[in-house]
């Protein structure tokens, strides 16, 4: 071999070496490259929201479903998230409607949606919300027990106080998530780290529950708002002699026993009050079971002997008592605040925007109705005011929202409306402590939302004949 030919060889050899080393060099960038692609695709994910409905993952979910900062971050208050109203609507198929269940419109500000035969009414800037139930007549039980019950009215409402206040924001209405859960009968998970919305409906629950007990009673056995029992992990059971009553079915260490025993031949579930109504199997006596929902257990109860009870406050410290067809009130201990002597206590809530206790105003005044004529007395019984007065409140106003108790008509007074002449549709404005007349003649009295701000008015009579009235701001021009 010639010197020249060595050379050669060793230039080819040379440029291979090269080329491989390039070539291993590119293979190590690609390979960087790769895994940089992989940790940002990955990233991506982690940071793209994960949203599911009964374990299934929701694509093309629209960006404005939560509630988001002005850089895409998910905005959290006290832990809770926020959620479109009325996109969850359209994802759970559930019915939205613009303004509140009580007064109709197309107020975007406040709305309400329709589960079942229950509308729950959510209202931005509030920490309220509230529900509607109609009860229907073929839905309702066909038993002694109910038809003859105080409770057995065409609407029913629950309330509920939130820890967070319904938001409006860009024209849409936004709940937290214990406002949507209360809402719309739905548990929900929410992973900060994961990025990830997980929500079950009452129907996959349903279908957790009947899993992991046998004694689980179909939901089509009984009301729609027993079925809410489900999102508190707890079900209406039964056992082998028919009674009912109620169950963990997410508690190991309860998977066995019964939260409130199957001895019952009725019940009835208040979200808002926590509480159930029961009728004992035995002996059909009525009772009410106070609920901590949380550890699933029965942390009090009363048991009466009148024909009927209800809780009328959320804190298990007062109910009304039917006895012969008369009204009354009792306490938790059993004491007597109101005798069983009036035609009726309380007032019809559907007719007002404001009231979120038609038995006790302001958590002090009841109104009672006695020989035809009404009155008010405080939350320990003491009259406050002769029932005297042929209608409570002003549930005809048609400048404004209908009024019943004004607050702070003057410092720490408040005032009650009664119409005392109903020939003539005239109203007046009474104090509520003493009785003491504070405004007569009055052809309407209500209430504006104006500037966020609630102002109450009333419509003097100057002269009836021409139709002249004059119109004056109760708090400011009183």
């Amino acid at each position: 071999m010639t010197l020249i030919d060595e050379h050669e060889l060793a230039y080819q050899h040379d440029k291979k070496r090269k080329i491989i080393k390039l070539l291993i060099k590119i293979l190590i960038v690609l390979i960087i490259l790769g895994i940089i692609l992989v940790v940002y695709l990955k990233t991506k994910e982690s940071k793209k929201l994960k949203f599911s409905i009964d374990g299934i993952l929701q694509t093309n979910i629209e960006d404005s479903l939560v509630l988001k900062d002005e850089k895409g971050k998910i905005i959290e208050e006290n832990g809770q998230i926020y959620f479109s109203v009325q996109q969850l609507s359209t994802l759970l198929n559930y019915q939205y409607y613009n303004s509140e269940y009580k007064k109709k419109g197309e107020d975007k500000t406040k709305c309400h949606i329709k589960i079942e035969n229950e509308y729950t009414s959510y209202i931005s800037g509030s920490n309220k919300i509230y529900k509607s139930i109609i009860n229907k007549k073929s839905e309702k039980n066909n038993t002694t027990q109910e038809s003859n019950s105080i409770t057995n009215n065409e609407i029913k409402y629950e309330y509920f106080t939130l820890n967070n206040n319904v938001k409006y924001v860009n024209d849409k209405i936004y709940a937290s998530i214990q406002a949507i859960e209360i809402g719309f009968n739905v548990s929900i998970f929410y992973d900060s780290k994961q990025n990830s919305i997980e929500i079950y409906t009452l129907d996959y629950l349903e279908l957790l529950a009947e899993s992991n007990r046998g004694d689980i009673v179909p939901s089509t056995e009984y009301s729609y708002t027993n079925k809410r029992l489900l999102k508190y992990g707890m079900s209406i059971v039964n056992d082998s002699d028919g009674n009912i009553g109620v169950a963990s079915y997410t508690n190991n260490e309860k998977l066995n026993s019964y939260v409130a025993s199957c001895k019952y031949s009725n019940i009835e579930f208040n979200e808002g009050t926590k509480t159930l109504s029961v009728v004992t199997s035995n002996d059909n006596q009525k009772c009410i079971l106070y609920l901590n929902l949380d550890s699933q257990e029965v942390v009090k109860s009363i048991t009466s002997q009148y024909s009927d009870i209800i809780e009328i406050d959320n804190n298990f410290q007062y109910f009304l008592i039917n006895e012969n067809n008369k009204y009354g009130i009792i306490n938790s201990d059993g004491k007597i605040i109101l005798y069983p002597l009036f035609e009726q206590i309380g007032i019809d809530e559907n007719l007002y925007t404001d009231i979120s206790n038609k038995y006790v105003f302001a958590d002090k005044y009841i109104p009672a109705k006695q020989n035809g004529l009404w009155g008010l007395y405080d939350i320990n019984g003491k009259k406050l005011i002769e029932p005297q007065y042929q209608d409570i409140g002003c549930s005809i106003a048609q400048s404004g929202d209908s009024v019943v108790v004004i607050p702070n008509v003057k410092e720490n007074v408040n005032g009650i409306v009664f119409l005392y002449n109903a020939e003539e549709s005239l109203y007046g404005l009474y104090n509520a402590e003493t009785g003491e007349k504070m405004a007569i003649s009055l052809m309407e009295v209500f209430k504006k939302v104006e500037n966020g701000s609630e102002n109450y008015y009333m419509n003097y009579v100057i002269d009836r004949v021409n139709s002249v009235v004059h119109t004056i701001n109760v708090r400011t021009e009183m």
